[in-house]
């Protein structure tokens, strides 16, 4: 953050020398072509670091998985990095499980992603990510709905413990 501050703060000096030194002939248009030069220098400034972050999305969401830890790595402590990608890896797995049982749930319970929260519990443990519980707490007019076949419908094609509460 304070190297995008430093810049800016250069580019706009930059600008602001270029102004004052330009000829004040020609009726002035030298001066405001000077002004537009610098104006846009500023804009895309300003506008690197948006393009960063849609750069690293774009990556993110095409799966490349190396731009976003290449993002996260530090590189002081290299011994870390297999926590760091065991907690990644965690991580996206977990959401991955939770959006494909929320999807299971609206289709074939019909219980809409508003109607519930699901709660997975992965562990990275020995080199293999493994889905350890399933939870699901139903809202709404949902509460009403039966558990039983919610928690043997997804014991079952999971492989894992599932309960189902109110709450």
């Amino acid at each position: 953050m304070n190297i995008y501050i430093l810049t800016l703060l250069s580019a706009a000096l930059v600008a602001a020398v270029a102004e004052l030194l330009s000829h004040k002939g020609e009726g002035g248009r030298t001066a405001s072509h000077i002004r537009m030069v610098a104006g846009l220098f500023l804009l895309i400034a300003l506008l690197e670091p948006l393009r960063a972050g849609v750069e690293l999305l774009r990556n993110a969401v095409s799966g490349d998985l190396a731009a976003r830890l290449e993002a996260s790595l530090p590189a002081e402590s290299p011994e870390d990095y297999g926590a760091i990608l065991g907690d990644t890896l965690t991580a996206i797995s977990r959401d991955e499980v939770e959006t494909y049982v929320g999807m299971a749930l609206e289709r074939d319970f019909g219980i809409p992603p508003s109607g519930c929260t699901v709660a997975a519990i992965c562990a990275y443990e020995d080199g293999t990510l493994t889905l350890q519980e399933l939870r699901i707490s139903l809202r709404g007019t949902h509460i009403l709905q039966d558990p039983h076949p919610i928690e043997a419908y997804f014991t079952e094609k999971l492989n894992c413990p599932c309960f189902v509460t109110v709450g």
